[in-house]
């Protein structure tokens, strides 16, 4: 097993504690994380080394993310459409460029946790993890 692939199974089994940390109330991360790195996990991304950052889900092309350049822009961002309304639901947005760029819209915006890993595969589809 590759330290790639222990970092993925170590964010999925700590997303269930996380996600039962953000189901308080008052809680402006939604309650996704497990959901969305097993989907991640199961799909092409897998080949990259994850890691989040507040509320995304990163990759890099090696595990060495802090002494290199090795982190990739494209990332999924998740949130809630409307934070205040009662119904309001979780939102994956995929991004082109980290750190987030306010005055550009996310590439994509979906309730579809499927739809926005798919777009993370297109948006890094030219990109060869590290040897």
């Amino acid at each position: 097993m590759t330290e790639t692939d222990r970092e993925w199974d170590a964010r999925i089994r700590h997303a269930p504690t996380s996600d039962s940390r953000s189901r308080c109330g008052d809680s402006w991360v939604p309650p996704v994380e497990e959901l969305l790195w097993r989907t991640a996990r199961a799909s092409t991304l897998a080949r990259f080394f994850p890691f989040s950052s507040h509320n995304s889900l990163r990759l890099a092309t090696s595990p060495d993310i802090f002494a290199t350049a090795a982190y990739l822009d494209p990332c999924i961002v998740y949130c809630y459409d409307d934070f205040e309304a009662p119904d309001r639901r979780p939102e994956y947005w995929v991004r082109d460029v980290w750190p987030q760029d306010l005055s550009r819209e996310p590439v994509l915006r979906t309730y579809d946790v499927e739809a926005a890993v798919r777009e993370l595969e297109r948006l890094t589809a030219h990109v060869t993890p590290a040897a």
